[in-house]
């Protein structure tokens, strides 16, 4: 018995997730459309079929395109529930992990050993993130819900001549289902672990016929926390609640002529989670002053269990609009998109409770509290002319315009600082650290660039693409650093700033201002040979040159050099006289870092087409990288802080293969296999050094798989049943050699281990209208870490994957 197409379409596309080196961008609703037909033609014969995609802004199929990119659609995200938000996708790309350890609003992504381990606001990812092919900048704003979505690019290395900016380590485009001329639109409803409830639909069709069409979506999910929090007597920490909506409107004045415009939405609110103290057996020193507030150590507990004092929920919202334009001409197709988005963020955390056998308790107030406020919008124009025509040359061009702002404060209070053992505090506001602080900035980007690329097939055998893009970003950096030390007893401070609130507290003894900024031009630049033997066998080389423009970060309470350009004032509204010296929290500036990509590829497919195999060789030479280690930047000795700063070079190199199977209808295999020998080469010294040492993040073997069979049932309907699994070989979260060689500590890296979920489908009748599917994550109840903090007193924070949950739904369609 035959089912229907979209059943049959999703067994295909889900070998597309890990298996089809591709490149991508966009896909016409009239390719769209074939393709449904093909997939339907070849998963009846167990073919494996192609994609259509466009990453070289023209429709190509999958196997001709020379580019590494894993490719998922709509349907798979709708079947697969732990696909939830954008981070979860790479789960699945081979040498790629992007775990959510403190929310969704700090995604770490890391592709071939590049990522970043910084989450700031104003964090540059070097993962060019993008939502409808409009870049997004706010690390706030880049682990969106995943809801109504046609299809999922994440395209491996440099992609900076055609997607531009940011994008060293590859980038990832989002693609909202689009509004149509027939009426369709699906419901989702499910219930899960952790009083999980979710519900997810979109509803489309014509409002004027072939003229205009409208599509609307929406997304709602709310659950409770999995952590036990002693804090709180042992009640779940709490849980969250993410909605988000979409409206979209095309129009279609001519048939040459589309224009697209969308509008969304999002509001999230829950505390970032929970973390748990382990005490290291490797590092075990801590001083008298922390042993006099924590006389038996920080509080312990099982890996399901916090201490966190989130006193209240972060809190996000996103705004975002923009409008696509879209016209053929003859021979070119002209594309202009223009948009603007805006996103907000506010939380407040709690560091341990200061215990009850502490002279210092106070009803269960934490030794620290931090406040954080930040607010930015951004607003883009990408305008291009594409050739669309048969010649054996192609051709592009284009200009792009970037501005965004960022405005954040950071405001924080340490309620036992300077001699916790004596009652009178003796800390001050340029000593080891103040008692309050209160750090605002605002950054502000501009970025602008002109881009071109050209093709030329030679014979039927060879061909041959290059590309380059110039670029100019100008970039500021404004900051206010205020300190604060209170006057009186520990007990009078830690009694009454609470109840003030601290994040109104005016008294400083200290305020330092300064500026910096940035103003980088740069080319980055690709070109491409493919020599095709046959319709089973093709091979590909690739160079790429890209630039990732540098960030701000700060210093930590470190002394003012005398040639500081800030502007220093004390207005010692809290306590005496100014001392020689004084510290204070200050801007570091980043500079841009630069790789150069090698890359061969050799894609085959063997039993007519039954089974496909790719493989992928890649080098990256890679300056100035960002880490984060202890550096020592303070005249004072054993005064180094932990500094996001550029490293000297990093030597990456790796191999990947992507398997697909089709073997008989209705079961399809995909599977994916990574390797990746990577380490820091150069290293500018200051005190911690990195030498020999691998990326953060960065397993040296992963592994991958997907195996998904539907079959028909009499009397029509079909189930299905899926499993998939992701492994990956130890990783360090920090990139020092003491960490990792000298003298590692298994609280900062996590061992190998193994992730496994299952799924089983009912589908009603051969039109799909109607199915139920239950599905398990971590179905092995893995426990295994995605962060750790590093080793303060003796302890590390820790922060825990998921546990096993479940999650029934039943979705219906129309």
């Amino acid at each position: 018995m035959m089912i229907r197409s979209r059943r049959l379409l999703h067994s295909v596309s889900a070998l597309a997730l890990v298996a089809l080196p591709v490149s991508a961008f966009a896909q016409e609703k009239s390719v769209e459309a074939q393709q449904v037909a093909d997939a339907t033609e070849v998963a009846e014969a167990g073919i494996i079929d192609d994609i259509i995609v466009y990453a070289q802004r023209r429709g190509q199929k999958a196997s001709d395109v020379p580019l590494a990119l894993s490719v998922l659609t709509g349907d798979d995200l709708l079947k697969t529930d732990q696909l939830q938000t954008t981070n979860d996708v790479v789960q699945f790309v081979p040498n790629a992990q992007a775990f959510q350890p403190h929310g969704p609003s700090r995604a770490r992504w890391f592709v071939r050993g590049i990522g970043t381990n910084n989450t700031g606001n104003n964090t540059i990812n070097p993962l060019g993130i993008y939502y409808d092919d409009v870049y997004i900048a706010s690390i706030a704003n880049q682990g969106y819900p995943l809801f109504d979505i046609e299809r999922v690019e994440v395209l491996n290395g440099p992609q900076g001549t055609l997607w531009g900016k940011n994008s060293n380590a590859g980038a990832i485009n989002f693609v909202s289902r689009s509004p149509e001329f027939t009426r369709n639109g699906y419901a989702k409803f499910g219930i899960g672990s952790y009083s999980e409830k979710l519900f997810e639909g979109a509803v489309g069709g014509p409002v004027v016929e072939d003229k205009v069409a409208a599509r609307g979506a929406f997304y709602f999910n709310d659950w409770k926390g999995w952590q036990k929090n002693k804090f709180f007597n042992g009640k779940h920490h709490p849980g969250g609640q993410d909605v988000a909506g979409r409206f979209q409107v095309l129009v279609k004045p001519t048939d040459d002529l589309s224009i697209q415009l969308n509008a969304h939405g999002r509001n999230f609110s829950g505390p970032q989670q929970g973390t748990n103290y382990v005490a290291s057996t490797v590092t075990t020193n801590s001083t008298a002053a922390w042993r006099s507030v924590f006389p038996t150590g920080f509080p312990t507990g099982d890996t399901d269990e916090t201490t966190s004092n989130d006193l209240r929920p972060e809190e996000l919202e996103a705004r975002g609009t923009n409008a696509k334009i879209v016209w053929d001409g003859k021979g070119f197709t002209v594309t202009s998109i223009t948009a603007y988005e805006d996103n907000s963020q506010e939380l407040e955390t709690g560091n341990a409770p200061i215990p009850t056998t502490s002279p210092f308790y106070n009803n269960g107030i934490p030794f620290s509290q931090t406040y954080t406020k930040s607010d930015s919008w951004q607003v883009s124009e990408e305008l291009r002319i594409v050739s669309n025509d048969d010649s054996p040359l192609t051709w592009l061009a284009g200009l792009y315009g970037f501005k965004g702002v960022l405005d954040n404060r950071v405001a924080l209070a340490n309620y036992v600082r300077g001699n916790p053992g004596s009652a009178a505090s003796t800390g001050n506001a340029w000593g080891t650290g103040p008692q309050f602080t209160d750090s605002i900035y605002r950054q502000e980007t501009k970025n602008y660039a002109g881009f071109g690329n050209l093709g030329y097939t030679f014979t039927d055998n060879f061909k041959i693409n290059a590309g380059a893009r110039w670029s100019k970003e100008e970039s500021s950096f404004d900051w206010t650093y205020g300190a604060a030390n209170i006057t009186g007893t520990q007990a009078t401070f830690i009694a009454n700033l609470p109840q003030v609130g601290y994040q109104n507290y005016a008294p400083r003894d200290l305020v330092f201002t300064e500026r910096a900024t940035q103003d980088t031009d740069a080319w980055t630049y690709d070109i491409t040979p493919e020599y095709i033997f046959n319709d089973q066998f093709r091979t590909y080389f690739r160079f790429a040159h890209g630039v990732l423009p540098g960030g701000y970060t700060n210093t930590g309470n470190v002394l003012i050099p005398a040639g500081s350009t800030g502007r220093l004032t004390l207005p010692l509204s809290a306590t005496g006289s100014r001392p020689a010296a004084i510290r204070a929290n200050q801007i570091y500036v980043m500079s841009p870092e630069k790789i150069d990509s090698y890359e061969v590829g050799f894609k085959t497919n063997f039993f007519e087409r039954r089974v496909s195999l790719d493989l992928t060789g890649f080098y990256y030479d890679y300056t100035n990288l960002v880490v984060n280690v202890p550096t020592q930047i303070d005249p004072l000795p054993a005064n180094a802080t932990v500094l996001f700063r550029n490293a000297g070079a990093a030597e990456i190199k790796g191999l990947e293969a992507r398997l697909n199977a089709s073997p008989f209808a209705g079961f399809h295999l995909s599977a994916s296999a990574g390797y990746l020998d990577a380490e820091y080469t150069k290293d500018f010294g200051n005190t911690a050094t990195i030498l020999g040492a691998r990326p953060p993040r960065t397993s040296k073997y992963t592994a991958s798989f997907n195996a998904s069979y539907t079959h028909a049932l009499p009397g029509g309907g079909s189930l299905s049943y899926g499993v998939d699994g992701n492994w990956r070989s130890k990783f360090y979260f920090y990139p020092t050699i003491a960490s990792q060689i000298t003298s590692p500590d298994p609280l900062l890296a996590q061992k190998a281990y193994a992730l496994f979920n299952g799924r089983v489908g009912w589908t009603v009748n051969d039109e799909d209208t109607l199915s139920f599917d239950l599905s398990v994550s971590n179905l092995f109840d893995k426990t295994y870490k995605n962060h750790a903090l590093p080793i303060a007193s003796g302890y590390s924070n820790q922060l825990y994957g998921k546990p096993r949950t479940f999650l029934a739904s039943a979705t219906a369609r129309f």
